[in-house]
């Protein structure tokens, strides 16, 4: 447990004010530079406004503009702690990636146990629940459509204009609301007119071969199209020494078209269609810690193991959409229909261990059931670990949504934004476990030899509707105000199976609603919750370089079910609660010395209720754990930082700071833990991003350019147990980039190299007990090196 926060965790707020007022005073005397990018100018959806984009002025800063708010604006006066990258600064940084976003972006942690199951934290808040009756905390966003799975946060950063990354609830702009934040991918839009596009080819050690491409152009008089592909495919990173196959092995494709129709200047009409697909094998579960009993299983390579399965995983998502923008009197209108399909499954062996699962040992028994006879305890604690886990997991998930808006301007002081939306999706998952445990009782298992495998299949049916609205009054030219409400509700069918035989109590067997226990139960259930959420937002244009904001916010998400296999039908059909958040807000931007040096600041504070978190309990006595999901409360405080300086003309120094402090404020039990005073999972106190880059004339060939990056975040516990062995150390990686390119930017040649340094980063921890403690790492990618060439046409 931890203690209650002292004055002095309130200092680094203090830092921040002391720089934000400092920067403020210094840019008084800042000289005159040109304004940012207009303000205002148009609705993100008109079809001749453009997304995010970076437009570099000579020896000044890259003016940034957004359209976080549906509209375009310098990212120096959008009230949103928001990060932005363009096509060219992931380009030129070699960003292929959600994680290598995350690891820029201050209070946003990423953590892949696989690649099907990305697990996304924002300032404290996200998800770990995997069941199909719960939902994310942070949205995924492409071209405005909400992806609900997080499956497609593995997907390839390819064909996009921009991402944007906005932290803090959201919902009075968007379709779905989020109650940690949102990720908004706005990929490039089909160019009428003559046929360009580029494309690009990899290749890298661990036999990485990469292929992307676009072409673009008008098709005819008022149709334009485009098309881009993604071909990866790489060799493992680790080996399953069992077998001498590769672990952690990918290749994946990647398909968009789209069709862009104007038939007038006022009207347009954009058609997209995607396809992804993704097969590889899961990464090494390497044993990190041991109590004692799986000690002598440790392997020295923690990127080699003796897994008895190679196991897979395999995804496949396909969407259409419709987006039409029609303006008319001096109104925006936009409608925005899609449908997704989803599908994955996943098998592995998750204890990362080799079993000889035919061999049964029962102290207390005939010894003659024993197989082989004269099997003994001894024998099998030194020769093989004390679990296995074959799991599979497989999900089937489409959704179907329609979203709504309007706005306007009554005159030049206040504009409008009213919207609807409906979202229904259905999800089917079935999860399979084949599993051996030696534990201080004897030797238990379930197998589909024996048709003895524990299993549980769910089925559920979320549907959404939601309205909202956002207004804007500007009391003077410097000073605007901004409203928004929205109401939101959620509907959920939930009904599953639970079958096989348990591994958790004392008779293997489940318990159905009447209290009978049986070999399998059935079941069914629907919940509904609602909810309003305001937001306020006051924001002051104090000169050309400075503007300050405040804002207050409340989010929401919706309640849910566990679904993860219960002994108990009465406990799968009891739902967990909506998850509510308050944040409150106050930020600035700063931009001076002749547009060379640019600070923006936020700091925070946000109070959870019913935080949604999955913990593993008692298991009755068996010494195995369960799966439940809680609801908790906490807080989370803290201030971020990006800064971007023009050190020369030549040197561009580039960066980020997060702190960030957490706790649970209120009594909630984990068996007889309390996790009141504990930190929230997933939060480590300090991160950090450095960029350099280094431009300069490579003789008559082109510009050149060197660039070096460093990410580090402290450490942070993985679980709100806050148990020391789910404690991930501090971690770092370097990346650095050599590019050339001509002075037509008509091709250019990328040498790149990422976790330069080679360090050994946890990506996931599981800590799990059968006989004794044992700890479960997957680890993020080695140092890898490669180069890139790129032709624009």
């Amino acid at each position: 447990m931890r203690s209650s926060k002292d004055n002095i965790k309130f200092s680094p707020i203090a830092i921040c004010v002391a720089i934000a007022l400092n920067a403020t005073a210094v840019s008084s005397y800042a000289a005159d530079s040109s304004q940012a990018a207009a303000q205002n100018a148009s609705n993100i959806d008109n079809p001749k406004s453009t997304d995010t984009s970076i437009e570099k002025e000579t020896n000044s800063i890259e003016v940034v503009t957004v359209t976080a708010r549906h509209k375009i604006e310098s990212l120096q006066s959008t009230p949103i702690a928001v990060s932005a990258f363009s096509s060219d600064q992931m380009k030129e940084q070699r960003i292929v990636g959600l994680d290598d976003i995350s690891s820029r972006v201050p209070g946003f942690q990423m953590n892949m146990y696989n690649s099907a199951e990305p697990e996304l934290f924002m300032r404290g808040i996200g998800s770990d629940v995997e069941s199909a009756g719960a939902a994310t905390a942070v949205g995924m966003y492409i071209d405005g459509v909400y992806i609900s799975r997080g499956t497609s946060a593995a997907m390839d950063l390819y064909d996009l204009q921009s991402v944007e990354v906005l932290r803090g609830p959201q919902g009075t702009l968007y379709g779905k609301n989020v109650v940690g934040g949102a990720i908004n991918f706005i990929t490039k839009r089909p160019v009428d007119g003559d046929m360009e596009g580029s494309m690009e080819a990899t290749v890298g050690d661990y036999g990485l071969m990469e292929v992307k491409g676009y072409a673009t152009g008008g098709l005819t008089e008022n149709i334009a199209g485009k098309l881009a592909l993604s071909g990866t495919t790489r060799d493992g990173y680790g080996e399953n020494t069992h077998t001498g196959n590769d672990a952690d092995e990918t290749e994946r494709m990647s398909a968009r078209g789209q069709l862009l129709y104007t038939p007038t200047d006022d009207l347009e009409f954009l058609l997209t269609a995607a396809v992804s697909d993704l097969e590889g094998t899961p990464r090494v579960k390497h044993i990190g810690y041991s109590a004692g009993r799986n000690a002598a299983f440790i392997s020295t390579d923690p990127r080699k193991d003796t897994v008895s399965e190679d196991g897979y995983e395999e995804s496949d998502n396909s969407s259409v959409s419709l987006q039409i923008n029609w303006s008319f009197d001096n109104l925006q209108f936009t409608s925005i229909s899609a449908y997704r399909d989803n599908e994955y499954s996943i098998y592995e062996n998750g204890a990362a261990g080799l079993v000889d699962d035919t061999i049964h040992f029962d102290p207390w028994g005939d010894p003659a059931n024993n197989n082989p006879l004269g099997i003994d305890d001894d024998w099998i604690a030194n020769t093989q670990v004390d679990d296995e886990w074959l799991v599979l997991k497989a999900e089937e998930s489409d959704q179907i949504s329609q979203e709504f808006r309007l706005a306007g301007d009554l005159n030049e002081s206040f504009s409008w934004l009213v919207g609807a939306f409906y979202m229904e999706e259905d999800i089917a998952r079935n999860e399979l476990v084949d599993y051996w445990f030696h534990t201080q009782w004897g030797t238990t298992a379930g197998n589909r030899a024996n048709d003895n495998s524990l299993g549980n299949t769910t089925h559920n049916i979320t549907t959404s509707y939601a309205i909202f609205t956002n207004a804007t009054y500007n009391f003077t030219e410097k000073l605007s105000m901004t409203t928004g409400i929205r109401w939101s509700k959620d509907e959920k069918e939930f009904s599953g199976t639970a079958f096989g035989r348990r591994f958790d109590n004392w008779d293997t067997l489940h318990e159905d609603l009447d209290g009978n226990r049986v070999d399998s139960y059935a079941f069914e259930t629907s919940d509904s919750w609602d909810e309003w959420t305001p937001s306020l937002n006051i924001d002051y244009q104090a000169n050309k370089d400075v503007f300050l904001y405040g804002s207050i916010a409340k989010g929401y998400k919706a309640g849910g079910f566990n679904g993860e296999g219960p002994e108990s039908a009465k406990e799968a059909i009891v739902p967990f609660l909506p998850e509510v958040a308050w944040n409150y807000e106050t930020g600035f931007k700063v931009q001076g010395f002749e547009d060379r040096l640019r600070v923006n600041g936020a700091i925070f504070y946000t109070d959870y209720t019913d935080i949604q978190s999955a913990v593993w309990v008692d298991g009755g006595g068996t010494g195995i754990p369960n799966l439940v999901v809680i609801n908790g409360s906490g807080e989370a405080q803290g201030f971020e930082l990006e800064v971007t300086a023009l050190a020369t003309d030549n040197l561009t120094l580039s960066g980020s700071y997060g702190y960030l402090d957490t706790e649970f404020t209120k009594d909630v039990f984990i068996d007889d833990d309390n996790l009141n005073g504990n930190k929230m999972r997933r939060t480590p106190e300090h991160s950090l991003n450095i960029n350099l880059a280094y431009e300069w004339k490579f003789f008559e060939l082109g510009d050149a350019t060197a660039r070096l990056s460093y990410q580090y975040q402290s450490d942070f516990f993985f679980d709100n147990s806050n148990e020391p062995l789910t404690m991930i150390d501090s971690q770092y990686t370097f990346d650095a980039v050599f590019m050339l390119r001509d002075f037509d930017n008509n091709w250019s040649l990328q040498l790149w190299a990422k976790n330069l340094t080679d360090e050994l980063n946890v990506a996931s921890k599981t800590l799990y007990a059968a006989w004794d403690d044992t700890v479960y790492n997957v680890y993020t990618p080695p140092r890898t090196v490669g180069i890139t060439a790129t032709y624009n046409f």
